[in-house]
């Protein structure tokens, strides 16, 4: 289970390595993926990409190699980076039961309209290409009230991780972009008082301290105690929120200022001010709050008396978290007042200014939230108002701190999760290489390799002390003979002999690598001098919240091609990314990501007819700008503008065509693409055949049934229409009907060639003759033999790389599910080697054996030319790659779900605190503190005193498998009763055990 803890634990340990660039194990090459065909039912990368790759003599002269004003691409260490942030963040919603919600990154343009105020100017509007007008998601909170309001959702916890757009001015050093993350989480619903408020406070408080960012203060108020303090102190209402702005700026000027700016500017009297003066520059806790309700003139206040009674009751719950150390109640925040309903916070890192000084002073934002009742109503048809409460964390400002403090400490960190390399220090011990890593990824171990047959084992350690991998598996002759293996650890150099079935056991146990802490404990030198207005923005936003509820009338509706996803459908979608993320990181590959739009002139001329399905932002100034239309061609400019040779890569994002839309095929204009790459100068076959490998590894472990990997090569085809009698100008139409044999029976494609296509009959008896075949090494050795083929230069090239490939494949034990076929030829005319493509089988009835296809899931190949078509130089990157079909899986999981009425659990809640009679919050509240503290995902209903029964009942319908209750009996005892929810059997556990007893019953399989 991930535990924020310490940063470097709860991301999986950020461990030193070397540049990644230029590494042994890749070299020369880079990874794109060839994806000329469609996977489920779509063409992953038009044809006309991989035909320009081909002829691009010129390269990329007079492109512009650079990605849009305020947007960057994150190479492997910062991706690694950010992806272990992320995944803290999302550990500590996940702990407190919140479940995940996608949105679409385009909007209807009225959706965000009149949601804004000024910062409307700030929206990525995209062209009218006829049809709906569409605009980039602005933040994430717009769209969750759409999202209530279109499905009728009234209570709801959710976090939502993505990234939103905005047309501001970048400040990139400071970490402000254009494109950038949100990472929100919001809890929706009736609930008593101040409950679920201090739970957001409490998430805020365990990020930031897990987070080791330094000293930190979270600041609250409430609209209702400041406009209380307002009329008390004779202002007009007219002025309050002219007058609120200039208190806001009570953190960056002195009181003086503030109050000269109030005369001066604002008109209020200078008795007035010193009014406001004795309030506003009062910050406390209970203590504060409590001199404040007995204040003669707040008291008889009713919005102050309200706001400052709920203010006692949130600091007593936070007392029970035990955070107060942390929480000032500030009377000062005054941002975003005018727009919430009740509570805000907003939570700044600190520094000391000097030694001598003991006070500390903000740096920074990196949190904010608070309660907001009216934007759902604002979507309603009838005005209905959901109460919200709600925090943001500040994610690109940590990312900003945690970059500049790695870069100071001049420590590099792990851009992959590699336990072991695989090393020989032989020569000729390709086989028994293949052959050991086959079995460590088998059994779950995260393992790389050389691609060359014979590797210097001095290159091999050195490539471990470079990348951070912490073991060696050596392989030798003597080795071999014994039956062991030496396992070297890096670090310290020490080898000892492993005997090989226990090898795997060996490697699980030893730790996964060196701890990296370089910048986490705290570092206030390396923050920027800026305050962050990131956190303020999001408050601003909600401007319109308040007061317009119900009078618009809003389409409610996401875009064409488009959806949300709902708890239910992200959970089925976590479980396939984590599989398939899981693969590729055991076999060592590092992720980049790329912005969500790109250049135009980047995209201009790299999809033929298929350019009319992109998406281009409208015109608004500045940069023309369009929606990437795949990850390939992203993936070719970000290595021909770094100059990158060689890298093993994923990369998993959505990307945007004007396609026609079949949802319940699995087809979308927005949808995910999922990307494993191999690119460098190699020894032929052995990377192709590890792609093969991954395509095997995940479709095994999704069970989504039987499947076949079928394989071809360009210059197979090629060769065999040569001898054949096909003319070269007929190659690629001939093609084109031979890829229909999937589709339809030979008959029918004969009649095609020869009538439609002009092919003499004698032809195309001898095409039918070689492209109905289909097999595995025998066949590759009949053809070798082919008194015609045999003579072809290209065929003959073609058919001994792919004998080479399947006797790597027969090492990796999975040939049982490969066919060489040589009908496959969708996209040949612009791969360069193999090319391949998985397939779904079923049988067609209980009477017959024959598998059919039904569908294809993943598909790729080898394709060299791609990179060059940017390079000023025209310099050429192999590369081989695969894709998997994630939206087809996606569809083909949500059916089989549907069809079975299997429930599907939105959260990992393992425990739920329940109380068996009335007032018992506090106890409630106690114990779940104590269990979100110790790492357990748990949670609590939002109810002072809710039945038994009614707790119970919330355990079974969403599958939460535990229940701690406290009760009277209990707590005089020093238990509390563990019950199972589906066997009903309930067990006394002491306190201190509690923890240990859920964390043993939940790691069960």
């Amino acid at each position: 289970m991930l535990r924020l803890g310490s940063f470097a634990a709860a991301a999986g340990r950020l461990l030193p390595a070397g540049p990644r660039l230029g590494s042994p194990c890749l070299a020369g090459g880079r990874v794109s993926l060839s994806r000329a065909w469609p996977v489920g039912g779509r063409g992953l990368l038009s044809r006309q990409v991989r035909a320009a790759a081909g002829s691009a003599p010129g390269g990329g002269r007079g492109l512009a190699l650079k990605t849009p004003k305020g947007t960057r691409d994150h190479p492997p260490a910062q991706a690694a980076l950010r992806d272990r942030l992320l995944a803290a963040v999302v550990a500590c919603f996940k702990r407190h039961g919140a479940a995940a919600i996608d949105t679409p990154v385009l909007e209807l343009r009225e959706t965000l309209t009149g949601k804004y105020g000024e910062e409307a100017k700030l929206i990525y509007e995209l062209q009218d290409q006829g049809g709906e007008l569409l605009a980039l998601r602005y933040d994430l909170t717009v769209p969750f009230a759409r999202y209530l309001a279109m499905n009728k959702i009234t209570n709801m916890k959710r976090y939502h991780v993505a990234k939103v757009y905005r047309r501001d001015n970048p400040a990139t050093t400071r970490g402000r972009y254009r494109e950038f993350y949100q990472c929100d989480f919001d809890i929706a619903g009736e609930f008593d008082p101040m409950i679920p408020d201090a739970e957001c406070l409490k998430i805020v408080h365990e990020i930031l301290s897990d987070l080791q960012l330094g000293d930190f203060l979270i600041k609250v108020n409430d609209r209702r105690i400041l406009n209380g303090v307002f009329a008390v102190c004779g202002i007009p209402e007219s002025k309050f929120i002219t007058i609120c702005s200039t208190v806001d700026k009570l953190d960056k000027i002195s009181w003086e200022d503030v109050k000269n700016e109030m005369v001066g500017e604002k008109g209020l009297s200078p008795e007035a001010a010193d009014r406001i003066g004795e309030y506003v520059q009062l910050h406390g806790g209970l203590d504060l709050i409590e001199r404040l309700l007995q204040d003669p003139k707040l008291s008889q206040n009713k919005l102050a008396k309200e706001g400052l009674g709920d203010m006692k009751l949130l600091f007593e719950y936070l007392t029970l978290f035990g955070i107060t150390g942390k929480i000032s109640f500030d009377l000062s925040l005054a941002r975003g007042l005018d727009y919430y309903t009740g509570v805000i916070f907003e939570a700044v890192l600190l520094q000391q200014e000097n030694d001598h000084v003991e006070e500390s002073v903000s740096v920074g934002s990196v949190a904010g939230g608070g309660r907001y009742d009216g934007l759902v109503g604002m979507f309603d048809p009838k005005g209905r108002k959901v109460p919200c409460v709600g925090v943001s964390i500040g994610i690109e400002r940590i990312f900003s701190i945690l970059e500049q403090r790695v870069k100071a400490s001049g420590e590099k960190l792990r851009t992959t999760e590699t336990q072991v390399l695989v090393a020989t220090p032989q020569k000729h011990l390709l086989a028994a290489r293949l052959k050991l890593i086959s079995e460590l990824w088998d059994a779950g171990i995260k393992a790389e390799m050389f691609y060359k047959k014979d590797p210097k084992l001095l290159k091999q350690l050195q490539y471990c002390e470079d990348m951070g991998i912490p073991l060696a598996a050596i392989v030798g002759e003597q080795e071999l003979t014994d039956g062991v293996v030496k396992l070297r650890d890096v670090a310290t150099r020490q080898e000892v002999d492993i005997p090989r079935e226990k090898l795997v056991d060996e490697i699980r146990r030893r730790p996964v690598g060196w701890a990296w802490q370089v910048g986490l404990p705290p570092a206030p030198s390396l923050f920027p001098p800026q305050i962050a207005k990131e956190v303020a923005k999001l408050l601003e936003m909600k401007a319109q919240l308040g007061g317009d509820e119900g009078k618009h009338k809003f389409v409610l509706k996401t875009p064409k091609g488009t959806r949300d996803y709902s708890p239910k459908q992200m959970a089925i979608r976590e479980r396939v990314f984590n599989a398939i993320i899981t693969c590729f990181k055991r076999h060592g590959a590092e992720v980049i990501d790329t912005p969500v739009f790109e250049l135009k002139e980047t995209l201009t001329g790299k999809y033929g007819e298929d350019s009319k399905l992109i998406y281009d932002l409208k015109d608004q100034g500045g940069e023309l700008l369009s929606l990437r239309y795949d990850l390939t061609v992203p993936f070719a400019r970000y290595l021909a503008m770094n100059k990158i040779t060689n890298i093993k890569r994923y990369h998993i994002a959505k990307v945007y065509r004007r396609d026609n839309p079949a949802m319940t095929r699995g087809r979308y204009r927005e949808f995910y693409q999922c990307d494993f790459d191999i690119a460098g100068q190699f020894d032929p076959m052995i990377p192709d055949a590890e792609c093969l490998k991954i395509v095997h590894e995940i479709l095994s472990d999704l069970q989504l049934g039987d499947f076949l990997i079928k394989v071809n090569d360009r210059r197979i085809l090629d060769g065999m229409f040569a001898v054949c009698g096909v003319p070269d100008s007929k190659f690629r139409t001939i093609c084109s009907s031979v890829d229909k044999l999937d589709k339809m029976p030979w008959e029918e494609v004969r009649s095609e060639m020869v009538g439609e296509k002009g092919l003499s009959p004698e032809a195309a008896d001898r095409i039918g003759e070689y492209v109905q075949l289909h097999g595995g090494l025998d066949l590759i050795e009949r053809l070798l033999q082919d008194p015609k083929l045999s003579q072809n230069k290209l065929a003959k090239e073609g058919l001994g790389d792919m004998k080479l490939l399947f006797e790597y494949l027969t090492l990796f034990g999975i040939t049982g599910k490969i066919s060489f076929d040589l009908s496959l030829a969708r996209g040949l005319d612009y791969y360069t080697g193999v090319i391949f493509e998985a397939v779904l089988l079923q049988q067609e009835n209980d009477h017959v054996e024959e598998s059919v296809s039904v569908g294809s899931v993943a598909g790729g190949g080898r394709y060299d030319g791609l990179v060059g078509m940017f390079d000023p130089k025209g310099r050429k990157v192999p590369c081989v790659g695969v894709s998997i079909g994630i939206e087809r899986i996606f569809s083909i999981l949500e059916q089989r779900v549907e069809a079975s009425e299997e429930k599907i659990r939105t959260t990992e809640t393992q425990v739920l605190v329940a109380s068996a009679q009335k007032k018992l919050l506090e106890e409630r509240l106690k114990l779940i503190a104590e269990l979100w503290d110790a790492g357990i995902k748990a949670e609590v209903l939002y109810k002072k005193n809710p039945k038994l029964l009614n707790q119970l009942q919330y355990c079974e319908e969403t599958g939460i498998p535990l229940v701690a209750i406290v009760g009277e009996q209990e707590l005089k005892d020093g238990v509390v009763k563990l019950r199972d929810v589906a066997t009903r059997e309930e067990v006394n556990v002491r306190r201190e055990s509690l923890v240990e007893e859920i964390r043993m019953r939940t790691s069960r399989p």
